[in-house]
C-alpha cells in the first residue's frame, strides 16, 4: 500500500452511533465492541498520523426539518423519527476522540444518505490528491460501509476494509458481510495489517 495515494476515509463517527448515550447507539447491540471498534480506529490513526496518508471523515448530517429525508420507510425513515444525526445537536457531532486530530482529519460535509459519494465533494477531493486506495472504517457494516465501499470500487479504487474497525448491528452480521459480501470486491484488512503496510511503504 502506498501511503501516499491511500485515503483512510472515516464514516458515521459520531455520537448518536458511538458514545453510550447516543440515540442510535443501541442499533448496534454489541456496545463494549462498538466502543472497542472506536478505540482501534483511533490507535489506527495515531500510528499514522505523520504518514502522508489521506485522512477523511464524512458525517451524516440533517436539517432540522430533515427535508432531505424522503424516503416512506427503512433506516432513513427511522433516523428522521428518532431525530438522529440532526445539525446543531450534540448527536451529530463527530466523536471526541477523531475531534482531537484536528485539522489532520479532513472533514467533508454534505451527506444525507448511505453513501459517502453521493451529494459530496469526496470523490473529487480522492481524485486531486491522486487517490487510488481507500481504507474504510466506521459504521455501519451492511449499509454506509457496504454503499461506499461499493461506490469505491465501480469508480476504479482499490478498496480496503476494515474488520476490526467497522462496527455492525451485530456480531453476526459483522461476520456474514466481512467474510461473504466484502470480498467480491475489497480486500478484508486489521487495522494492524494496514498500519504495518503503510508503514513499511513510508519507510522504504
Amino acid at each position: 500500500m502506498n501511503p501516499s495515494t491511500t485515503a483512510i476515509i472515516l464514516i458515521g463517527f459520531q455520537v448518536d452511533y458511538f458514545n453510550t448515550n447516543g440515540i442510535l447507539h443501541e442499533l448496534l447491540e454489541d456496545s463494549a465492541e462498538t466502543r472497542a471498534v472506536l478505540g482501534r480506529t483511533v490507535s489506527m490513526l495515531e500510528s499514522l498520523r505523520d504518514s502522508p496518508v489521506t485522512m477523511i471523515s464524512t458525517p451524516i448530517i440533517f436539517s432540522p426539518d430533515y427535508s432531505e429525508v424522503r424516503q416512506k420507510d427503512g433506516l432513513l425513515l427511522a433516523i428522521r423519527e428518532a431525530k438522529a444525526f440532526k445539525a446543531g445537536m450534540p448527536g451529530a457531532e463527530t466523536v471526541d476522540e477523531l475531534k482531537a486530530f484536528g485539522d489532520r482529519i479532513q472533514e467533508i460535509p454534505g451527506k444525507r444518505g448511505f453513501n459517502a459519494f453521493t451529494e459530496t465533494e469526496l470523490d473529487r477531493k480522492l481524485r486531486d490528491a491522486s487517490i487510488d486506495h481507500v481504507v474504510i472504517a466506521g459504521a455501519v457494516t451492511s449499509i454506509c460501509i457496504d454503499s461506499t465501499a461499493r461506490a469505491a470500487y465501480e469508480m476504479g479504487m482499490q478498496v480496503s476494509i476494515l474488520s476490526d474497525c467497522t462496527a455492525a448491528r451485530t456480531n453476526v452480521e459483522q461476520k456474514f458481510f466481512c467474510t461473504t459480501i466484502f470480498p467480491a470486491y475489497a480486500t478484508v484488512r486489521t487495522a494492524h495489517e494496514v498500519v504495518a503496510s503503510l508503514s513499511q511503504e513510508t519507510h522504504e
